[in-house]
């Protein structure tokens, strides 16, 4: 073979060996900063969930109906350290359970490592905000975890929106949807304003699907530094 033709090959063969190791590079680089954002998304939910001494907001559960006018309900969450939260209802047209509400519900979760897969996919503005989109995947198959895309602001690394359906729903719900937005509300905390969600379940009678907007209003909350308040 020719001088040439060896030079060709080996061309080749340096070209096909140093596409993978870059590909592997960039791997790796893009690796590292989901794991550094993730790091500092999942210290911020804990340092909110630990400067909380006491919360209160008012909540307002909508139900949409065919006719147009929607069914609510209206009441007040309130939290203190050490005992939890509570539910105070106020007026209701809501025939159905209203379910559980803790701290952890409207900090936004955390992304611990082990518990999903994850993919950054670029920057982008979501919501007036100059966000991270994280692509998640649940590694941990159960209700408290979701596959979805969550919005994480540049700025602040505190969560901004949230958009998926549940992993694992419990028998006979088939699908929960959800969307959720947060705000801030001072000292770099970051908590939630609205969650719409769809639930559809396979009763003996057929499938049916029900859709809630909940609102989030008027955060009072003492903490380390005082009291601040957001309104949504």
């Amino acid at each position: 073979m020719s001088e040439r033709g060896w030079k060709w090959i080996s061309g080749v063969l340096v070209v096909a060996c140093l596409v993978p190791l870059g590909s592997a590079a960039a791997e790796a680089d893009s690796l590292l900063q989901i794991e550094a954002l993730v790091e500092r998304y999942d210290a911020g939910i804990l340092r909110t969930r630990s400067l909380i001494e006491s919360l209160n907001v008012n909540q307002v559960m909508v139900e949409p109906q065919k006719s147009g006018a929607g069914k609510r309900a209206t009441a007040v969450l309130k939290y203190v350290a050490g005992e939890g939260m509570t539910r105070q209802e106020l007026s209701s047209e809501l025939s159905h359970p209203v379910g559980e509400y803790t701290l952890e519900s409207l900090t936004g979760p955390e992304l611990g490592v082990g518990e999903y897969s994850l993919t950054l996919s670029g920057i982008e503005e979501m919501e007036e905000t100059l966000c991270y989109r994280v692509d998640v995947e649940a590694i941990s198959r159960d209700m408290r975890h979701f596959d979805g895309t969550i919005w994480i602001s540049v700025a602040d690394c505190g969560p901004v929106r949230i958009v998926g359906e549940v992993a694992d729903p419990p028998f006979p719900i088939t699908e929960i949807t959800l969307d959720k937005s947060f705000a801030p509300c001072g000292d770099g905390m970051r908590l939630l304003t609205r969650h719409s969600g769809e639930v559809e379940a396979n009763l003996i009678l057929g499938r049916k699907r029900g859709l809630r907007h909940i609102f989030y209003e008027n955060y009072s909350i003492r903490h380390n530094t005082g009291v601040s308040c957001i309104s949504a």
